[in-house]
C-alpha cells in the first residue's frame, strides 16, 4: 500500500514510498534488467518521491510503466 489514510474523516493521506523490493518485483514481471529497477529507484529517492515542481509522487507504477516503455520494454 502506497497511501495510507490518517483518518476515514478526512482527505489527509500519509504518503508512504514503496520498498525496492516492490520494485524490483514490478520490473521482473515485465522482464526488464534489475539494475534498471535499482536505477528507478534510486533516481527517485534521490528527488525524495517528488515531480519536479514537488508535488508528491503517489503513483509510482504509472511512473515505473513511463520509464520501461522509455527503456523500449
Amino acid at each position: 500500500m502506497e497511501t495510507l489514510r490518517i483518518s476515514p474523516y478526512t482527505e489527509s493521506f500519509i504518503h508512504v514510498h514503496p520498498a525496492i523490493g516492490q520494485i524490483r518485483s514490478f520490473f521482473d514481471e515485465r522482464n526488464v534488467p534489475l539494475e534498471e529497477a535499482d536505477l528507478f529507484y534510486y533516481f527517485h529517492e534521490s528527488t525524495g518521491w517528488k515531480t519536479d515542481s514537488g508535488t508528491p509522487i503517489f503513483d509510482w507504477k504509472t511512473l515505473a510503466k513511463q520509464w520501461i516503455g522509455n527503456l523500449g520494454y
